[in-house]
């Protein structure tokens, strides 16, 4: 979690310092503008996490998942540029579904339909990642996303996006303390609750009204 509040704190002053530019820049329309953003997107698990501990050694899982994403987003945008707003979508996970609930704040480098810009997503997603022989279910707990990305004016209002991410998403789920027996078979002894922290690389595209 320290290097989420690192990521947080460095991302607070680059928008304090980017809306204080903006200001002094030649855009003046301070009008609240309402968006909508619809994204398809995938994600591919990176890294490892803990599992159970067997006569004093702890597993490590690779984590292998593939999600399948979609998601819709609707708020207001500041100056065509800071974008707040909130958003709900469906995940299919390789073993299990989770239906995300997210704040999101958005920054358009350009208040123009052909710009790059950045975002992130805050908050919580509900449902079940399913067990196998080598890990626990796992219920959705707080999630994290950063991307960046393009957009580009397609229509009249419509503009089109693609962007890449990371994405941590915590589970709630348990693990067993093992102890092998005098046939060296394994014997639980006790369960341990746990947060599992899962990272993610991916893309999405989507579109952009207005």
């Amino acid at each position: 979690m320290t290097s989420i509040k690192v990521i947080l704190s460095g991302l607070f002053f680059i928008f304090l310092s980017i809306g204080s530019h903006s200001q002094t820049n030649e855009y003046s329309d301070k009008s609240l503008k309402f968006f909508n953003k619809t994204e398809f997107g995938a994600s591919f698990g990176i890294g490892s996490f803990k599992t159970d501990i067997i006569d004093g050694t702890q597993k490590k899982i690779k984590n292998d998942e593939l999600v399948i994403t979609l998601q819709t987003i609707n708020g207001v945008k500041y100056m065509n540029r800071l974008g707040l707003g909130a958003s709900i979508g469906f995940e299919k996970w390789r073993n299990g579904f989770f239906w995300p609930l997210y704040a999101f704040v958005g920054y358009d480098f350009k208040p123009t339909g052909n710009t790059f810009f950045t975002n992130i997503y805050l908050g919580y997603s509900f449902g079940t990642r399913y067990g196998t022989t080598h890990f626990e279910d796992g219920q959705g707990a707080f999630s994290f996303s950063i991307g960046v990305g393009y957009k580009m004016n397609v229509a009249n209002k419509i503009n089109f996006m693609y962007e890449v991410f990371y994405k941590y998403q915590s589970l709630e789920s348990s693990y067993g303390v093992f102890i092998s027996d005098s046939n060296h078979v394994p014997r639980k002894i006790r369960t341990v609750d746990y947060k599992v922290p899962l990272h993610f690389a991916g893309f999405k595209i989507g579109v952009v009204i207005p």
